[in-house]
């Protein structure tokens, strides 16, 4: 019996070690840090910060995911944004927050804030109490939602067209956004879609570079030697991070909050900080850079 005790205890032990492990991980923000080729497009746009946001998943009330968004509108702030790009699941709940709200409108770049909307946002998901998202309390924060729709803006001379794609649970229609695409020398264009998937219906050149999230980049994964698990999906042909397949550029974010449980483990969520070079291609591309919070739990 003595026996059967101890290991009882230290099972229980090493259980509540593994959860405050997981709670305190999904609130540990991390910045990434990388660079966005863009050559041949209008001088004027070199250096222009882009922030890439996804999956704050802050509907609820109280929601740890609020405490993650309060972080991650802090470090994208910092970075002191151009432009501020949101793929999807926003406030997928029973009501979004006051909470949720102000930090929406916290968020403020020159060039504006641009969202689309994911399948939680459309109230598809497996989660339970998920109620659709009304564009509406995101256009009042500030946010501009395309839904399959293009927006130009401009930074000098140098013009910048962001096309988004409703989410591609059977919203989308890329064929549209296509059809709006401003082809002139020297426009720096970019996609935002919530499935990563969809992003591969383009054709090379069309965009710099996409943008997507959906994937939590695993949100609960396996740490293997060379490789890590992501429960999420795991047949997910883009995981997280960047990839470059037949000349088309993506970037899948690991996002903000967490989804069904308030956990994640080795996948720390993540704001996402790029920097337009209109340089030709070459020179290094600054690694995916780490800025630890250390503040595991928070108040809003």
């Amino acid at each position: 019996m003595r026996t059967w005790t101890r290991a009882a205890a230290a099972l229980g032990a090493a259980a509540a070690l593994a959860t405050v492990y997981m709670l305190a991980e999904a609130q540990a923000v991390r910045r990434v840090v990388r660079r966005l080729p863009a050559p041949g497009v209008h001088p004027d746009l070199d250096g222009l910060v882009v922030v890439h946001l996804s999956d704050f998943h802050a509907g609820f009330q109280p929601s740890l995911n609020l405490c993650a968004m309060r972080k991650a509108v802090d470090l994208t702030l910092a970075a002191g944004p151009d432009l501020i790009v949101i793929t999807g699941d926003l406030a997928p709940g029973p009501r979004p927050a006051a909470g949720f709200r102000r930090q929406l409108a916290r968020l403020r770049a020159p060039l504006g804030v641009f969202a689309v909307l994911g399948n939680h946002d459309h109230g598809d998901s497996k989660a339970p109490f998920v109620r659709p998202t009304d564009p509406a309390d995101l256009e009042a924060c500030g946010v501009r939602v395309l839904v399959n729709d293009a927006a130009t803006v401009a930074r000098g001379a140098g013009l910048v067209q962001i096309c988004g794609v409703d989410d591609g649970s059977g919203h989308d229609d890329l064929p549209a956004v296509l059809a709006r695409l401003d082809r002139r020398p020297g426009v720096l264009r970019l996609l935002l879609t919530h499935h990563a998937d969809v992003a591969m219906g383009a054709a090379p050149g069309d965009f710099a570079m996409a943008f997507a999230g959906d994937t939590h980049g695993g949100q609960i994964c396996l740490p293997l030697p060379g490789r890590r698990i992501m429960l999420s999906d795991l047949g997910a042909r883009f995981a997280e991070g960047e990839y470059e397949v037949d000349g088309r550029r993506l970037y899948v974010t690991r996002g903000v909050g967490a989804s069904l449980l308030p956990f994640r483990a080795f996948c720390r969520p993540e704001v996402v900080v790029f920097t337009v070079s209109v340089a030709p291609s070459g020179g290094s591309v600054p690694p995916a850079g780490n800025v630890p919070q250390a503040q595991p739990f928070c108040s809003v």
